[in-house]
């Protein structure tokens, strides 16, 4: 998902900036929408003298900043000039410039993303220099707070989702104008590039088809006689006339698509070892045997389908559909392990759960969780209260060699291996009357749906008590899911240093 990003360089001359910017004008892939000067409509020469005037007495190497505010495209719709000018503005004095310092700002046109550049010295006045440290970090601290104040979208808790693809980036029908047609094939080829991750070819055609476009390779010989390979891009499946690389905004042609496939490699290795490691450290470690349907519903977390396919009416073998990316992966591809013949003897007409695991998975979201709601409170200073607090939540307790554990009551026939570890607890602070009232009271059951539900932040349903069983077993995956979000969620808030 994407969010309010400002990107930050320095450099020591601001001519270049200044003349990329007023080319980009001059081709009308850009619009300058500010300028602080004496006259805002004064030519590039002007601006670049005023801005070298600014500086001058100062010989630091990095006395000029190019900024690029980058918005979500789901806010697309309310950027005007006037807005980017308000909120360039608002940003530029957060980070401490003065309201009548010299700045301007582009208004770039060249991506499906609306974004603006914003030119400024870093020179305040005479050899006085803004303050730069920690930069990028309280620059991401602002872009925070202007998402807040304006009403932007915000950076979602969980790092990847699957893509909603915007109606008006979708090609659907052939397009007349050539000037409009350039810009909107280079708005669909750039959302592609930017928000999926193609390794080849055949991957980045079967990506551009979510948009409504399709890629065409064609080979010719360059000056020197060396054969390259050109790419065209048009409607698919269509015979529409098609439109070179060259002329999109972003030249999406052999060299870039080259290097991006390379890249994207990496960030495949990364998906790959995320749905293997789900697969052997989450799925099987929950379950002793699985149907085919509970294992699809398992990898839906992930947001990976599982695609089976039968041979006499039985499971022979199965695909991996990555909804993040829109492709398929073959399982032995990514592990050999990960076969359907590997993994056959994991599968069983019943539900085998692993009660070692959700019992130990169970006490470590739920202490936290108690740690959460009573911070005030201890297991060793308030052993009734906490060890009431698990009961509630559905987890019964045990004595066994004079130390407390527990096991999920749904686990009706517990083995020793079940339990949990021994938990650091006198006995003597118990009141065993209390707990042993509420977990043998004919209601348990429904108390036990009860406090799951308010964990888990969902309205609480008034479910007959022989209905519970199967809501109950749902209620403890969605406590276990509780640990993966969270570490989801304390992993996609970690500062990056220059993408803001």
């Amino acid at each position: 998902m994407t969010k309010l990003i400002a990107n930050i360089s320095h450099t020591e001359q601001v001519k270049p900036l200044i003349e990329y910017n007023e080319k980009k004008v001059e081709k009308g892939e850009a619009e300058r929408i500010h300028y602080t000067g004496f006259d805002e409509n004064a030519d590039k020469n002007t601006v670049i003298s005023h801005f070298a005037l600014h500086t001058r007495d100062s010989k630091r190497k990095d006395k000029n900043m190019h900024i690029s505010l980058n918005f979500p495209i789901e806010d697309n719709s309310k950027l005007s000039n006037d807005f980017l000018k308000e909120i360039s503005f608002e940003y530029l004095q957060k980070l401490g410039f003065p309201e009548t310092h010299p700045y301007i700002i582009y208004r770039h046109f060249d991506a499906f993303q609306q974004h603006i550049h914003i030119v400024c010295p870093k020179i305040i006045e005479g050899k006085k220099i803004i303050n730069d440290s920690n930069l990028y970090l309280r620059s991401q601290k602002i872009t925070r707070e202007l998402e807040i104040k304006h009403d932007l979208l915000q950076v979602s808790n969980v790092k990847n989702s699957v893509k909603k693809i915007p109606e008006d980036i979708q090609i659907k029908e052939q397009i007349a104008d050539v000037l409009d047609k350039r810009k909107r094939y280079s708005y669909a080829v750039d959302y592609i590039i930017k928000n999926y991750h193609p390794i080849s070819i055949s991957e980045f055609n079967s990506q551009l088809k979510l948009v409504g476009l399709e890629i065409i390779t064609n080979s010719y010989l360059n000056k020197d006689n060396v054969e390259m390979t050109g790419y065209q891009y048009k409607l698919d499946g269509s015979n529409d006339l098609p439109l070179n690389a060259s002329t999109l905004y972003s030249n999406p042609g052999e060299k870039k698509l080259k290097k991006l496939f390379a890249n994207n490699k990496r960030y495949r290795v990364r998906r790959e070892t995320e749905i293997k490691e789900y697969i052997f450290n989450k799925v099987f470690s929950k379950y002793h045997h699985l149907t085919h349907d509970q294992f699809a519903k398992e990898l839906e977390k992930i947001d990976v389908e599982i695609k089976y396919t039968y041979k006499n009416e039985e499971v022979a073998a199965y695909r991996i559909f990555d909804k993040r990316e829109n492709l398929f992966y073959k399982p032995s591809g990514i592990d050999r392990n990960l076969s359907y013949g590997n993994l056959k003897d994991k599968f069983g007409a019943k539900i085998v759960r692993n009660y070692k695991y959700h019992n130990a998975t169970l006490l470590f979201v739920l202490d936290k969780k108690y740690k959460e709601l009573y911070p005030n409170h201890s297991k060793e200073l308030n052993a009734q209260h906490y060890v009431m607090f698990m009961a509630k939540n559905g987890m019964y307790p045990d004595v066994y060699n004079g130390k407390l554990r527990f096991n999920n009551y749904s686990n009706k026939n517990p083995s020793e291996s079940d339990y949990t570890a021994p938990i650091p607890i006198v006995l003597k602070k118990l009141d065993f009357n209390e707990i042993s009232n509420l977990v043998h009271s004919k209601n348990y059951r429904s108390q036990v749906w009860q406090y799951q539900k308010e964990l888990i932040n969902e309205k609480v349903e008034m479910v007959p008590e022989k209905g519970l069983s199967e809501l109950l077993l749902k209620g403890i995956d969605k406590l276990i899911d509780l640990l993966d979000i969270k570490e989801k969620s304390t992993t996609s808030n970690k500062p990056k240093k220059q993408n803001l």
